[in-house]
């Protein structure tokens, strides 16, 4: 039986509606499963593993996420215990890449959690540092290039000096918190060439 002209004309319109009803559907669902994906991606705060080995980090605190809302935890470590000025501490280090200025600028953020041991009543502390470089500050008139000839010049790199201060900056290579160690006891032995070396303060971009 033929059907009429109208009746043709809404069946087509009644196909676009599922058509479209379809598509919406299965965009929907790849959005949601893209967003799933990014969230279990190793690296991502709710992850909750390490984008450079797997290893398990504990949960970003607030004050953390505040500075760096969205970023991605490259190592994690914790139980380190420290005794200064005759108070006991423990802490946490995340190190987490985050955005610079620039879209292709990577910054690895030094993000430290500071608890107090005997008082529980205190409120934690929180430093932040980059994580892959490290001020020096030379002395006995030593150049960067008689420097260079004495470090490994695949884990280290002089990329710069602090126009106010005189202090050069260290790149590292790995700038993990047991390779920021190693670093700085490395350079503490080569105290009759450098007189200093602190971590670079970081403040987020505005």
């Amino acid at each position: 039986m033929a059907i009429s002209k109208k009746e043709r004309r809404l069946s087509i319109w009644i196909g676009i509606a599922i058509g479209i009803a379809i598509s919406s559907m299965l965009v929907r669902y790849a959005l949601q499963k893209k967003s799933q994906q990014t969230k279990d991606r190793p690296g991502n705060y709710n992850s909750l593993a390490c984008a450079a080995n797997g290893r398990p980090f504990d949960p970003i605190p607030k004050k953390i996420i505040d500075r760096i809302p969205h970023g991605i935890v490259i190592y994690f470590e914790s139980n380190q215990t420290n005794s200064e000025k005759n108070e006991s501490t423990s802490e946490k280090s995340w190190i987490i890449e985050s955005a610079g200025s620039f879209r292709s600028e990577r910054l690895f953020v030094l993000a430290r959690e500071i608890s107090p041991v005997e008082n529980q009543n205190s409120a934690n502390g929180y430093l932040f540092h980059r994580a892959s470089e490290l001020y020096l500050f030379p002395k006995n008139e030593i150049t960067i290039e008689q420097f260079e000839k004495l470090i490994d010049p695949e884990e280290y790199k002089i990329i710069g000096e602090n126009s106010k201060t005189g202090d050069w900056i260290l790149q590292i290579r790995d700038f993990s918190p047991t390779g920021l160690r190693k670093t700085k006891i490395l350079l503490s032995n080569m105290d009759n060439l450098i007189s200093k070396v602190t971590m670079i303060p970081w403040t987020p971009s505005i």
